[in-house]
This record gives C-alpha cells, structure tokens and sequence, in this order.
C-alpha cells in the first residue's frame, strides 16, 4: 500500500528508514522556509511520532545507526 505523509511545511531533501522498516525519518527545509525540522513516521499507520526542531537552516540528510537507536541530521547551517 502506498501513502503520503503530510506534515512537513517545505521541501523534503532526505529520507531513511530504521533499520527494522518500522519507522523513517524526515528531513525538510528551504531557503526562505522557516520548516528546518526532523520528523519520524510510523510506517504502518503513516501516523507522525515526532517532530525534531533546532536546525536553523535545511535538513539536507537523515540517517539512523546500525541499531535504530540513533538518528542524526546534517544541515545546511553547518551542524
């Protein structure tokens, strides 16, 4: 079954999945948008778990560790 995920307010530049496929991660932002922001999904309801804020410019990746334990995002603002 294919779905979208509604939620972000610009551009979507990067996406991942968990390593388990439970979950993927977000990253979105464009010059001039205010969006910035880091979001998981839950795969099987497309239903949102949580919105990450702090970038000050775009998310320009996303990417979890061998586990899903972690993410990390890297941004146009240099962090």
């Amino acid at each position: 079954e294919v779905g979208t995920l509604t939620g972000h307010s610009a551009a979507v530049n990067s996406v991942a999945f968990s390593p388990d496929s439970k979950y993927v991660a977000s990253g979105s932002g464009e010059y001039g948008r205010s969006d910035n922001s880091v979001r998981i999904w839950e795969v099987a309801t497309g239903k949102e778990v949580c919105s990450l804020k702090g970038h000050s410019e775009a998310v320009s990746s996303v990417a979890w560790n061998h586990d899903g334990s972690l993410l990390a995002s890297g941004s146009w603002d240099g962090t």
